[in-house]
């Protein structure tokens, strides 16, 4: 495929190997070294027997087969834009390989050996691997899946220069594959198949059809391998909850999912943030349906958690457990105040990374201070001077800092809460628009800018945060997540 049908097809999928692949099919290049059909060197460590053969995850004797992690990703994945993406990307290759065929298209092993040569470079020279077979054990791609991949990226290439009338000396451009490649799929057309597929294809072009089966493996290449982790975990998760749970009904469940589906329409019609847009609304814009929610366990871990919870701790059990640890809470989801934060990197010894001292940054931060009238003014800066990338998307927002808050660093939430403490006693409770900092902290300095404040939650609040708080502790409990090994780390 060429590089712009790649981008266009990769939004969420840039970590994953295929996306090394178009960019460099037109770079030359060309060091001797071992020929791909070689034998391929050991990659993939021994694993749990079956695990990466019918087994997609273990822990202990808990197992999750391919097929049922295939089921997922298809309800998971199957419609939304991402996998609606890698559909096209699967049917195009199909045709590729097709029309390769009638046009006795061949692509030799020195081909390939070429062009491995150049994207391992690559690989290197952006210190990603150590070499190829690392970078695709670690993106958990098999090596003979990969060069058949490479194999019809070399395909579309070689059809592109045949339908152009190219002479070998003439490169082939990623927008010329694409446009060919966007024409002859126009001419032959393209259905993508809604569900239930009764026959088994998902979608077809001409004499070309995709099956279930074959989206589902494209879908387990191409997610992110911390999306395939967390499917799994998750799988492994609702097993347990399910056999710790013998004596729930399957009526007793489907009530309880109806009711859960029920309180999201209710909060999705609550928040202003929809404007009136309904729960099932804001599935099909994801590409989910109410079915395909049913069904996820995801839905069944909160509902099943829920209701462990809640028939194991009535309200004077919540209290006690809040009681024993009531810093804890307080100090997560107590008191709190809206924050946004100006950072700028530097370091004690500076280096080519980070070139600038924590005094230099202080001192940038004091002019940048004396620039700032409001918070507007403070989110302006934000976004054109801070080296903090998550935050500054959000125009430096740091949500809501409770005294412990996770991610904060100690020193940022002393600094708050002393504001916030001296503004108390002073008897001032608006604290919205007062600037911190400089603060230092271990990767740099920073303004803070404060917002609203959070006074302390009601019990009624306070017991939600115990309660989920409780759950969170039976799910790790009942898998811990150092318990779980997936084909993708054996």
């Amino acid at each position: 495929m060429s590089s712009a049908a790649c981008r266009s097809h990769g939004r969420r999928l840039a970590p994953r190997w295929l996306n090394l692949l178009p960019a460099l099919l037109l770079v030359g290049g060309a060091a001797k070294v071992q020929e791909p059909d070689a034998p391929p060197p050991q990659t993939q460590p021994p694993g749990p027997s079956r695990l990466g053969q019918d087994l997609a995850a273990l822990a202990g004797t808990t197992a999750v087969s391919f097929a049922e992690l295939d089921e997922l990703l298809l309800w998971r994945h199957g419609r939304s834009p991402d996998g609606l993406a890698a559909l096209q990307q699967l049917l195009e290759l199909r045709v590729l390989d097709t029309l390769a065929t009638e046009a006795g298209i061949e692509i030799s092993s020195q081909d390939l050996s070429r062009r491995w040569i150049e994207l391992e470079a690559d690989i290197q020279a952006q210190g990603l691997a150590e070499d190829l077979p690392a970078y695709l054990l670690m993106s958990g791609i098999t090596r003979e899946m990969f060069l058949e991949y490479l194999r019809l990226a070399l395909v579309h290439e070689a059809l592109t220069r045949a339908a152009l009338e190219l002479t070998p000396d003439q490169a082939v451009t990623g927008e010329q594959q694409s446009t060919w490649l966007e024409a002859t799929l126009a001419e032959r057309g393209v259905e993508k198949l809604p569900r239930p597929w009764t026959d088994g294809v998902v979608a077809r072009s001409g004499n070309v059809e995709i099956s279930s089966a074959d989206y589902a493996l494209h879908l387990r290449t191409m997610l992110p391998p911390e999306d395939l982790t967390a499917a799994c975990h998750q799988l492994l998760l609702h097993a347990r909850l399910l056999a710790r749970m013998p004596d729930l009904s399957a009526d007793a469940m489907d009530r309880m999912i109806e009711e859960e589906l029920d309180r999201r329409r209710a909060a999705t019609q609550a928040n202003p943030r929809y404007q009136g847009v309904s729960y099932e609304r804001l599935l099909e814009a994801q590409g989910l349906s109410l079915e395909a929610v049913r069904r996820d366990p995801a839905l069944h871990i909160a509902i099943l958690s829920r209701y462990w919870i809640d028939r194991s701790h009535d309200d004077e059990a919540v209290r006690a457990v809040y009681s024993t640890e009531r810093a804890i809470f307080d100090g997560a989801y107590g008191e709190g105040v809206e924050s946004f934060g100006l950072v700028l990197k530097a370091a004690e010894l500076t280096n080519e990374l980070i070139p600038r001292s924590f005094e230099q940054a202080e001192r940038e931060l004091v002019d940048l201070r004396a620039k700032i009238g409001s918070l507007a003014d403070f989110q302006r800066l934000t976004s054109e001077h801070s080296e903090d990338p998550a935050s500054r998307e959000r125009q430096g927002s740091l949500g809501i800092v409770t005294r412990d808050a996770a991610g904060v660093p100690e020193g940022v939430r002393s600094a708050i809460f002393a504001a916030l403490d001296a503004a108390r006693s002073a008897g001032v409770t608006d604290v919205s628009g007062t600037i911190l900092g400089p603060l230092r902290f271990s990767g740099g300095a920073l303004l803070v800018a404060l917002g609203q404040r959070r006074p302390a939650p009601t019990w009624e609040q306070m017991s939600e945060f115990v309660r989920g708080e409780l759950r969170r502790r039976f799910l790790v409990e009942l898998l811990p997540p150092d318990s779980v090994v997936t084909w993708l780390n054996p």
